[in-house]
Parts: C-alpha cells; sequence; structure tokens
C-alpha cells in the first residue's frame, strides 16, 4: 500500500471543517467526564460517509492535545511535585498550593476532563470509521488500520497519563455520544488500567505506520508510529513493574518479566531507529553535516566541538556541544532521530503553545535577558558543585537554566530556558556561569506568534516533545539495573547511561586549572560512579539522576520519583522524599515528609466536580477526609 494511501489527507473544505466542529462540540464540549449533552446520533451516523469524513475526526485528537487544557498537566501533572521546579513568578493558587503539597479537591488541576475528551473522540472514530467501508471505496483496509491503530494509542496514552496522576482511574472504552448510554464508570486498580493501555498498544503496533512512512517529518514526528508505539509500551512495562513491586511488598523478583520485556521493547526503538538514521544519511548527507552517530545507538554528537553553534573564552578548553541541543529543542525538534513523539503546535494562534512560555518564561527582545515564568528552578540546579546535579563539563546546566541576570550564582530564582528562545537576531551573550566564565550561544530559533504587542508574546511553536531517544535508552538502563541478571545488566545500564551523559559533556578547565577534553570528560564518568557497577541499587539511582540530568523540565520527573517509591517495601520511599525534598524545600521538611508519608499521597485527588458528576466515584483515601485533606 502506498504512502498516499495511508497517510492523513489534509482537509481543505470550509464546509468539512465546520461540520467537523459541530461534531466536536456535541461529542467532547462538555466540562466533566462522561457528562454528554443531548446529541442527534442521526447526525452523527450520517457525518460519516468518506475518508475525508474519518481522517478529520481522528485528526481532531491530535488538535485536542495540542489545548492549553492538555498541554498544561502533561507538565503540571509530571514536574510541579518534584524537584525540578518552585516557585516563580506570578504564581497562581492552584500552582501555588501544588508546588507547596498542599493539594485539595478543588484544585483546578485535578480535572482530567481535557484528557477523558481526547479518549472520547478516539473511541468515536473507532465506533464509526470502519462502516465507511461500506461507503467510500476509496478507504480501504489499510486506511482504516492506520487511522484505528492511531486511536488506540492516543486513548492508551491518555489513561497512561491518567493512571500515574491519579492512580485509581475509570476506563472509558466505548465512545460516549448521547444520553441515553450509562455515563457513570467506577474506577479500576492501577494494575488493570494498565493492562488496558497495554492492550490497546500492542493491537496499535501491527496496525500503525513505521517511523519514516508518513508524507513528510513533521508527520513523522506529530503523528503515531511504530516507534512510539513501542516506546509507550516499554513505559507502561517500566509502571506495571512498579506497581508489581508494590503490590508485592518490595519484591521486585515478581517484576523480572516485565523488565525483560521492556528491554525487549526498547531494544525494537533503537534498532528501528538507527537503520532509519542511516537510510536517511543515504538521502541526504546535508542533513547530519558535522554530526556523527554513537556506534551502537541513534545520538548525534558533534564531530567538532568547534561546531558554528557555541563559543567560550580562550581561557577554556574546549566548546560546549550545542550542536545535539540544537537539534532536539530548535523549530519543532529537527533531529530525526531524536524525536518519537511530540505534541505538534502549528504556527497559527489557535495552536501555538502558550504553556511553555507562561510557566517556564520568555526571552525579551534584547535576546540577552529572560523574564521568568510562573516556574523557576532551584539553586541545585542551575548552579554546580560537587553537591549539585551537574559537573562543571555538563553542557545541559546552561542549556536549561538561565542565571545570567542579577549576578548568576546570587539569584532566587533561575529562568528556565529549556523550550527557550530569542527573537533577537544577534547571538544571544552574557550567560555567566557561577565562577563568571562568561559563554556566548548562537540564536535559539524558536519563533514567536505575535499579539499585536512589543516585548513579549502569548504563544509560540514550540512543540511539546514526550518520547525522545534519550528517553528510551535510560528506560532500558533502568529496566537492565531492576532486572539486574549478573555483572552483564549492570555494565549494559551503565555504558547506556554513560552514551547519554557523554553526549553532553565538552572540553572545559576545572577551578584547579586541570583541563578536561572530551576524552577526560568522560573518563570521569566513568571513574566517578565506577561503584555503581556492583551495585543494582546504586545503579538504580545512576540512572534516575541522569534522566533528571537529561530530561529535566519535561514532564518526566515527579513520575520518576512515583515509580521510584512504589518499588519500596516502606509506605513511601525514604530515599525518594530526602532526594526530592531536600533539593526542593529549604524549610520545614518535617512537614512536607508528612504530607508525602503515604503511596496515595503522592497521586491527586479526584477532582470534586468530577467526584459530584459521577457517583461511583470514590476519592483517593489520602483525601477522603476532613483530616487527611488538611494534611495533604
Amino acid at each position: 500500500m502506498n504512502n498516499d494511501k495511508r497517510k492523513f489527507a489534509r482537509i481543505s473544505r470550509a464546509a468539512k471543517t465546520l461540520l467537523l466542529g459541530c461534531l466536536v462540540a456535541m461529542t467532547c464540549g462538555c466540562n466533566d467526564f462522561l457528562t454528554i449533552y443531548p446529541t442527534d446520533r442521526i447526525v452523527l451516523e450520517d457525518f460519516w460517509k468518506n475518508k475525508d469524513d474519518v481522517e478529520s475526526v481522528a485528526a481532531e485528537s491530535y488538535r485536542m492535545m495540542t489545548q492549553d487544557g492538555f498541554v498544561s498537566r502533561l507538565l503540571v501533572w509530571g514536574e510541579l511535585r518534584g524537584d525540578n521546579v518552585i516557585e516563580g513568578n506570578n504564581v497562581g493558587t492552584d500552582v501555588r498550593n501544588i508546588l507547596e503539597a498542599n493539594i485539595l479537591p478543588s484544585n483546578g488541576y485535578t480535572s482530567w476532563a481535557d484528557f477523558y475528551k481526547v479518549i472520547n473522540n478516539c473511541n468515536i472514530v473507532l465506533k464509526y470509521a470502519p462502516g465507511v467501508l461500506d461507503e467510500d471505496p476509496d478507504f480501504t483496509q489499510g486506511d482504516l488500520d492506520v487511522v484505528c491503530g492511531q486511536m488506540y494509542a492516543i486513548r492508551a496514552l491518555c489513561h497512561f497519563y491518567l493512571v500515574r496522576t491519579f492512580r485509581d482511574i475509570p476506563l472509558l472504552m466505548e465512545a460516549m455520544v448521547d444520553n441515553s448510554q450509562n455515563l457513570y464508570q467506577d474506577q479500576v486498580a492501577p494494575i488493570e488500567a494498565l493492562d488496558s493501555c497495554l492492550a490497546d498498544l500492542k493491537r496499535a503496533e501491527d496496525l500503525v505506520l513505521t517511523s519514516g512512512n508518513y508524507q513528510n517529518e513533521l508527520e513523522n514526528k506529530g503523528r503515531i508510529t511504530k516507534d512510539a508505539v513501542r516506546t509507550m509500551i516499554a513505559d507502561v512495562l517500566l509502571w506495571k513493574a512498579a506497581f508489581a513491586t508494590y503490590e508485592a511488598k518490595g519484591d521486585g523478583a515478581v517484576a523480572e518479566n516485565y523488565y525483560t520485556e521492556c528491554i525487549e521493547y526498547c531494544d525494537k526503538v533503537l534498532n528501528a531507529r538507527m537503520d532509519y538514521i542511516k537510510m536517511k544519511q543515504k538521502e541526504n548527507q546535508i542533513l547530519f553535516s558535522g554530526m556523527v552517530l554513537n556506534d551502537s545507538l541513534p545520538i548525534l554528537y558533534p564531530s567538532d566541538r568547534h561546531d558554528g553553534y557555541s563559543s567560550a573564552p580562550a581561557t577554556n578548553a574546549g566548546r560546549f556541544p550545542h550542536r545535539p541541543y540544537f537539534e532536539i529543542f530548535a523549530s519543532g525538534c529537527n533531529s530525526v532521530c531524536e524525536s518519537i513523539f511530540e505534541i505538534q503546535h502549528e504556527p497559527v494562534k489557535e495552536t501555538g503553545n502558550y504553556v511553555v512560555p507562561s510557566y517556564y518564561g520568555r526571552s525579551n527582545d534584547d535576546g540577552k535577558t529572560f523574564t521568568v515564568g510562573t516556574l523557576s528552578a532551584p539553586r541545585y540546579l542551575a548552579l554546580y558543585s560537587k553537591d549539585n546535579l551537574y559537573n562543571r563539563t555538563d553542557f545541559r546546566r546552561i542549556s536549561n537554566v538561565f542565571s545570567q541576570s542579577s549576578g548568576g550564582k546570587d539569584l532566587d530564582k533561575y529562568g528556565i530556558i529549556k523550550y527557550g528562545y530569542s527573537t533577537a537576531n544577534e547571538n544571544r551573550e552574557g550567560l555567566k556561569t557561577d565562577n563568571n566564565d562568561v559563554f556566548t550561544f548562537g540564536k535559539i530559533t524558536y519563533t514567536f506568534l505575535e499579539n499585536g504587542g512589543s516585548g513579549y508574546f502569548d504563544k509560540h511553536r514550540v512543540n511539546w516533545i514526550v518520547y525522545r531517544i534519550s528517553d528510551v535508552i535510560l528506560m532500558k538502563a533502568e529496566a537492565l539495573a531492576l532486572r539486574n541478571n549478573g555483572d552483564a545488566d549492570l555494565k549494559a545500564a551503565f555504558n547506556l547511561v554513560r552514551t547519554v551523559y557523554d553526549r553532553s559533556q565538552s572540553g572545559y578547565q576545572d577551578a584547579n586549572g586541570d583541563i578536561f577534553g572530551d576524552a577526560q570528560a568522560s573518563d570521569f564518568f566513568a571513574n566517578k560512579f565506577k561503584d555503581c557497577l556492583g551495585s543494582s541499587q546504586k545503579m538504580v539511582q545512576l540512572v534516575f539522576d541522569e534522566r533528571q540530568r537529561e530530561l529535566a523540565f519535561e514532564g518526566k520527573r515527579w513520575f520518576d520519583l512515583v515509580r521510584m517509591a512504589l518499588r519500596s517495601k516502606d509506605q513511601t520511599s525514604k530515599e525518594m522524599l530526602d532526594i526530592m525534598i531536600n533539593h526542593k524545600y529549604t524549610s520545614n521538611q518535617d512537614q512536607y515528609r508528612v504530607k508525602m508519608s503515604t503511596i496515595s499521597s503522592l497521586f491527586f485527588p479526584i477532582s470534586e466536580r468530577e467526584l459530584n458528576t459521577n457517583p461511583l466515584l470514590e476519592q483517593n483515601e489520602a483525601y477522603e477526609s476532613e483530616e487527611n485533606v488538611e494534611k495533604n
């Protein structure tokens, strides 16, 4: 089947767009879970006549994921309770309460409606699309398979976010289109929810396209592919292993098979991506000019640290490796090898990304200064020392955090620039480290969307990256460390972490005047962490530390900490709490330990609005009494 038959069609007729809007409004315009306004079933069924009808409603699932209410929760649920972020500027009550672990069922971020709207839209496609086979001869079984595969995967992804955030959730597995249906759904336990996600994803794996089989690179990264599905499967398996270990009171042996399967799926992604990159290299050498691949993993390295994207003072030994991070986080993730699945934001105001500049901050027009957003980074993430997250040779510290203004190391709030950029044509200069070295950055190429004013801008086209290759590599490392089938597993995990770490390193002159080149920086890693080779526990911690370094601000950290806690024999992981609380809270630490003293307190409460809507829902036990609510 050729690509033209399988790719998503772009809908150009205004009447079709209008009809789609009406359809979505009828089926998904509600505010509460499964609250269905009266609809005309005949209108719904009569809509589905041809291939464009199917593909337009399926595309709506992707569009709905670009909305602020959806993307903001990917960020809030995955980062706010973790130790990557602290209070920034103009913080609202709901955000502040989450940051301070004072989460009430009335908090607006406990609403899951935007996720169930997406799920229901997927279900609508799965319900009505098969009937179009009899209506339109141009709509083939192959077309149906590709569309349905994506809907299964998106449904699974939404349920997966929900179970990680709320734990006990309703599974919505059929289309809700009118009030004659049973709108009240019971919650299911996490293992059951994860099994449902796995079932959906494994159905999708057989149906969706391989990477590179869509019309263009934009669609390859913005549509569900086999690589995306297999990455999701690996992630779900890690969580299934964690919940199984928790239910077995810390007995990790019950999860060994899950770890083995996770490793197998990670390898499927890594092998496929390597093959795809080599194919693209042959097609277009320019795309990878100045870059080299890791020998066995699809990670880009600068072939020359003097690559034109960065420079450093002459007193330093080398230059920072901008290029890999430029490839990942510039212009919607230009790197065909790194990006696996992104929520795509178009350069129009309706679908532009408001969430990133609002929460993480914005470059000012001068290209040299930065306005801190609702959130900022803590000192241990922004400054290097032996006790902080990044060492002196790690470029990611400066690529993640803006600490130039007001004296660098003396700041209380550090701007988050991982998704940041400048509108200025000149290079952004003057970023200082805490030893007053000044580095010049090449222009970051994200484009603002003007809102008619000057100075700041409301939205831009930065994509929210859901999965990328480094995430897969570190998933595999985590599974190897936890499976721990002897020294071979630990060594393999160590080398995987080192691969991700090495990419971020550059030549540098340390405080004692010692010169670190690329090789020396790599040797530094091997020497510093060599004791991890003899301990599964230390290796797991090394993986989690590297995940924090590499994936900071990408909506991963809090979920990682919860997964760590689930594997503990205790109610909560003391290690997890110590790490997070010591990083994030400078005072009243015992108070925060009490607030997070049970596993259930690590999950969100069910929204009071949802509880009032659905009488079958039961509140998370950490929030079910007034006493618990006050405590948590």
